[in-house]
Order: C-alpha cells, then structure tokens, then sequence
C-alpha cells in the first residue's frame, strides 16, 4: 500500500477524507485501547468478551484440532486468550500467528504471551494491512482457525465483501474463519458508544492530524478541529447501517502537508470523513450478515449472539 498515494488521493477530493486504518500508529493504538478499557458507553467490548467466553468451549468442540490460530486485528489479544486457554487444555502447543497494522501491537502481544505461555504457544506474527497478510495467513499450511474480533466490521462495506471473499477464495475445506459483527440497533446506545461524553474516542480520531503533523509534516492547528458523528441507516435494507464520523473545520484555514507536496483549504464548518465512503462501525441485523455472506462465497457453520455481538463461525462456500 502506497500511504502517501492514498492520502493524497483522500485530502485532493471534493469531499475530503483520511482512510480509516490511518488513526492507528503507535500512538493511536495505545488511545484505543484505553478506549476500550475505560469508556463506559463503550458496550461491544464487553458483550463480545463475555459472549465468547460463554461459548468458547463450544466453539472447540465444533472446529477440528489442530490448528494454527491465526489472529486478525490482534491488539492486545484480550479476547485471544479465551481461545489459546481452551485448546491449550487438551493440546500441548499452539502456533499462533498475531497480525495488526500496528507494530506496536504485534510486538508486545508476543512479548506478552511468549512470557504467559512460555514454549506451548509458537508465534509467528505478521505486521501490515488485510489485503497484504490474508494471502500471507491463508498460505500457510495445514489447518488454520483465523479470528477477526471487532474489526471487520469498521471497514467499508464493500471493503468488508472484497476481504471476505479474498478469504473465502483461499480457505481450504477444514480452515475456519470467526468474526464478530455488532448487532446493536438502538441509534441513541449506538452514538453514546462512539461520540462519547469522555471523549476517549475524539482522542483517537483527531490523532490523524496529529499524526499527519508528525509524520508528513503538516502544520494541522487540532483545536481548529472538533470530532462529531451520526449513526445513518442505509436506504438499501440489504446494507447495515453505520457511524458517519468526521472532524469538522472550526474556522476557515489553510493547512500545509510538505510530505504530500499540497495545501488543504477548509471553509468553517467543513468535513473530514474518517474513512473513505463516509462510514464505519457497521451494526448488522441477521438477515444482513446472511446476505453479506452470500455476497462473499461463505457459508454459517455456527452462529452464536447476545444482546450486542453475533460471533460467526464461517467456512467457504467455494
């Protein structure tokens, strides 16, 4: 992926905008994850921890062991764990493969776990974006269970079905792949979880200026910006609706990025889209996630939910 050319291509346009994935440096890992650990509006993180530790030993017992665990959007691996406790319960090793855009994350994952789980768990992580390491995971061989907790579905939507089907075309017939999806529908939970009151998310949202100021040398004055959102259904039932999120010019100014070789001009009141199609953080109805899978060439194999999270467990329809 070619960062600059996608960000100018981004901030060039008649309605502007930063890719998603951009946010997440070093710096906006660590804003996330204290997102995650203190926002109390913040709901899916603690529905999906507690629907997976509810069903994990279902889950093992529906896939075939061994396996490689391969862990897409890897974080902290939080929710990871809860998948290497119980297979570590009836095997004697593991080979886990943790992947993230970020760094950061990746190393000190598996610095973390390697001091937990010392010589049972064998890690091989992988650092870049989905479209370069699925390929990567799914080239490996033998049996592999890929997790994708809380991160598919903050992608494009149209992102979301040329990953899946990236996938779907590589599982071989006893691969499995897991995912998350929010289920949530009530508009008011749903932006209180995203525009909230104690601001951990305004954090991560506006470290894409902060991060352009470092990075590409821009001169972005962030007190300028202000972090706002929208939860929109889709006019195509078919589709989830999504937060539109953006930061929206306080004044009228004129911002320069030397490594992009432009000026940006924003008018008062103007937006920056968080993400390329305006959207992000989709929330899925039943008979959506149904036609997001036909969409990609996958097939249910289980399927377990609560008040907030489905957790899906997929193979390819291919």
């Amino acid at each position: 992926m070619d960062v600059v050319e996608e960000l100018k291509r981004g901030l060039n346009g008649p309605k502007k905008f930063v890719p998603f994935w951009y946010k997440f440096d070093e710096t906006g890992c660590n804003y996330y994850n204290e997102n995650i650990q203190h926002n109390k509006y913040y709901y899916l993180h603690k529905s999906e921890k507690q629907l997976i530790s509810e069903n994990v030993l279902d889950l093992m017992t529906t896939v075939t062991q061994p396996f490689l665990l391969a862990d897409l959007g890897c974080g902290t691996a939080e929710k990871t764990k809860y998948f290497i406790d119980e297979y570590l319960t009836k095997e004697s090793t593991l080979t886990y493969m943790p992947v993230d855009i970020c760094k950061d994350s990746v190393e000190t994952t598996s610095k973390t776990l390697s001091e937990t789980y010392a010589k049972r768990l064998i890690i091989d992580g992988i650092v870049g974006d989905y479209h370069t390491v699925i390929p990567k995971v799914l080239n490996y061989p033998g049996q592999k269970l890929i997790v994708w907790l809380s991160g598919l579905f903050n992608l494009p939507y149209s992102e979301q079905i040329a990953l899946l089907l990236l996938a779907s075309q590589r599982l071989y017939d006893n691969d499995r792949l897991l995912v998350t999806f929010d289920i949530t529908q009530e508009k008011e939970t749903i932006e209180n979880a995203y525009i909230d009151p104690s601001g951990f998310l305004a954090k991560v949202n506006l470290n894409v200026l902060h991060r352009l100021n470092k990075e590409m040398g821009a001169n972005f004055d962030v007190s300028q910006f202000v972090y706002e959102g929208e939860f929109i259904l889709d006019k195509d039932h078919t589709k989830p609706g999504n937060m539109h999120r953006w930061l929206r010019s306080l004044c009228k100014q004129t911002c320069s990025i030397d490594g992009l070789n432009m000026k940006v001009e924003f008018e008062k009141g103007e937006k920056l889209q968080l993400s390329k199609e305006g959207g992000t953080s989709y929330k899925y109805t039943e008979n959506q996630l149904n036609t997001l899978f036909e969409r990609s060439n996958l097939k249910i194999v289980k399927l377990w939910k609560n008040e907030h999270c489905a957790m899906v467990l997929l193979k390819s329809s291919c």
